[in-house]
């Protein structure tokens, strides 16, 4: 005899103009019975499912999100390297997400303007040896902790270290 696993996913994003975007993706496994007599194996079907599913709503959203402030600003004119990685999603064990914000990023391009001898390369070097990432792939715990950082920097707390 055989099983039905429904996995779902379902995501909404907000766009410019008060416009959303949604992405949904349901993966629909059939498993023998036997499968719920090892709870790992189940368990593991179960998330590796999941983790497709949720990558299948977040490549479908990508094509909706509009450029970070970030890259824009770099884009701009100011002399540094493309960002690796546009948009990053990051998620905890329960599946939810924590990304920079797009306000954490205006806000992050508005204080690097304001810091003297402060360009992007720095950024992302400081990024990198901080937390490991470029600035534009900072989770929004992560990006507050920059904003702190920079923020003292402005005031004239001394420039970034890590």
């Amino acid at each position: 005899m055989t099983i039905k696993i429904n996995i779902g996913v379902n995501k909404k994003i907000g766009l410019p103009d008060y416009g959303s975007a949604g992405g949904h993706c349901n993966i629909e496994i059939e498993a023998d019975n036997s499968i719920l007599d090892n709870a790992g194996q189940f368990l593991q079907r179960v998330k590796d499912a999941y983790e497709v599913a949720r990558l299948s709503v977040e490549e479908e959203l990508s094509h909706h999100r509009p450029g970070n402030a970030v890259s824009q600003i770099r884009s701009s004119g100011q002399s540094a390297p493309a960002p690796r990685q546009e948009y990053r999603s990051n998620t905890n064990a329960t599946g939810n997400s924590y990304t920079l914000s797009p306000k954490q990023q205006q806000f992050i391009a508005s204080l690097v303007k304001g810091v003297r001898g402060l360009n992007w390369q720095t950024l992302d070097k400081y990024c990198d040896t901080k937390w490991g990432k470029t600035c534009s792939q900072l989770t929004s715990k992560e990006a507050s902790a920059l904003i702190e950082d920079l923020k003292a920097a402005k005031s004239g707390g001394g420039g970034l270290s890590a």
